[in-house]
C-alpha cells in the first residue's frame, strides 16, 4: 500500500503540475486539463492523508497505554 500511495503521490503532482503549467501559459488544451489538475488534487491528498494515518497508526502501537 506503501508504493501505491508513493505513486499516487507523484502522479497526482505531475497532473497538478501540467494543468497548472498549461493555465498560466495559456497554452492550447488548458480548459481540458483542469480535470486533470483537479484528479492530481486528489490523488495528492489522498496519499497524503494515508502517509499521516499510518503516522498516526504506528504511533498509537508505540505507546503503551493502559487499557481499562
Amino acid at each position: 500500500m506503501k508504493k501505491i500511495a508513493w505513486i499516487a503521490l507523484v502522479a497526482g503532482i505531475l497532473l497538478a503540475t501540467a494543468a497548472y503549467i498549461t493555465e498560466i501559459n495559456d497554452l492550447p488544451g488548458a480548459v481540458e486539463l483542469r480535470t486533470f489538475g483537479f484528479i492530481g488534487y486528489i490523488l495528492i491528498i489522498s496519499a497524503v492523508a494515508w502517509f499521516l494515518l499510518r503516522r498516526l497508526y504506528e504511533w498509537d502501537k508505540k505507546t503503551d497505554a493502559p487499557r481499562a
